[in-house]
C-alpha cells in the first residue's frame, strides 16, 4: 500500500533565562553569534532554537550536539553535513516569535515551518495591502471582522511554511504565491502565479496548538501529507 503521509516531528519550547546553561552545546561560531545580541531575550531564543536543534539531530543521528556541521544550499536553505554515510537523511526548519521557538524534522523530505503569535495587534489589512497577493487581500478583507487577524496569521505562516520548504526566499513569493487563508482548512491550497513558472510542489497543513496563542503551519516537498506529531516540552523551554 503507498503511504500517503510523511511524518514531521515538530519540537515547540519557550526560551527563557535558564537556557545559558546549554551554551556549551553550541559551536564557536553560535556562541560568537549568541554573544553579538544585546536584547536578552533574542538572545535566549537563539541560544534555545540552536542546542534544540543540534539535540534533535543527535538524537536522530546517534552522535553528539557538538558533532553536527551544516551546509548552506545556494539557496541559503541549511543541511546537515553528512559527516557519515550511515547517518540517515533527517532534513529541518526552524521558527520563532518572541521567545517561542518551533522545529520541524522530516525523514527524506524537505520541510519548512513557521510559528506566529495570534495576540500580537497588527492591522491585517494594512500588511495585506503591501505584502499579499491581489486574492489574498480580497480574501482577507472578505473575512469576518472578528476573525480577520487569525485569518492573516493563517495565510501568513502558510506562505513562510511554503517558502521555506522550497529553500526561496518570501521577497521571491509576496506576489506571486497565493494561500488559503481560512484558517479552518488545516489542509490548505495554494497557487503559484503562472508568470513564475513550474515551482515545487508542496503539501502544506496548519496547527494550533492547544492551550496556546500560537498558529504554526509546516510544508514538505511531496506529493504526501505532511503527518506532524507534535512535542510541547516542558522544563527549559515551557511553552
Amino acid at each position: 500500500m503507498t503511504n500517503l503521509s510523511v511524518q514531521v516531528d515538530v519540537v515547540l519550547a519557550r526560551a527563557d533565562a535558564s537556557v545559558e546553561a546549554l551554551v556549551s552545546d553550541l559551536s564557536d561560531d553560535e556562541r560568537r553569534r549568541a554573544d553579538g545580541y544585546r536584547v536578552s531575550e533574542a538572545r535566549e531564543t537563539f541560544v534555545l532554537a540552536r542546542v534544540l536543534l543540534r539535540r534533535e539531530l543527535a538524537t536522530r543521528l546517534g552522535c553528539l550536539p557538538r558533532e553536527i556541521a551544516f551546509d548552506v544550499r545556494p539557496s541559503g536553505k541549511p543541511d546537515v553535513r553528512r559527516a557519515n554515510e550511515a547517518w540517515p537523511d533527517w532534513r529541518f526548519s526552524l521558527s520563532h516569535t518572541g521567545p517561542h521557538v518551533a522545529l520541524a524534522f522530516a525523514l527524506g523530505a524537505d520541510v519548512g515551518i513557521d510559528i506566529e503569535r495570534r495576540d500580537r495587534a497588527v492591522d491585517p489589512l494594512q500588511i495585506a495591502r503591501r505584502y499579499f497577493t491581489p486574492q489574498e487581500h480580497a480574501a482577507l478583507a472578505a473575512a469576518p471582522d472578528g476573525d480577520r487577524l487569525r485569518w492573516f496569521y493563517a495565510g501568513w505562516t502558510r506562505k513562510e511554511a511554503i517558502v521555506k520548504a522550497r529553500g526561496a526566499t518570501m521577497a521571491d513569493s509576496l506576489t506571486t504565491l497565493s494561500v488559503d487563508l481560512d484558517p479552518d482548512h488545516h489542509e490548505p491550497a495554494y497557487e503559484d502565479s503562472e508568470s513564475v513558472g513550474v515551482r515545487a510542489s508542496c503539501r502544506v497543513v496548519s496547527l494550533d496548538p492547544a492551550g496556546t496563542d500560537l498558529i504554526l503551519a509546516l510544508a514538505v516537498l511531496d506529493n504526501r501529507t505532511p503527518r506532524p506529531s507534535l512535542d510541547i516540552r516542558s522544563g527549559t523551554g515551557i511553552v
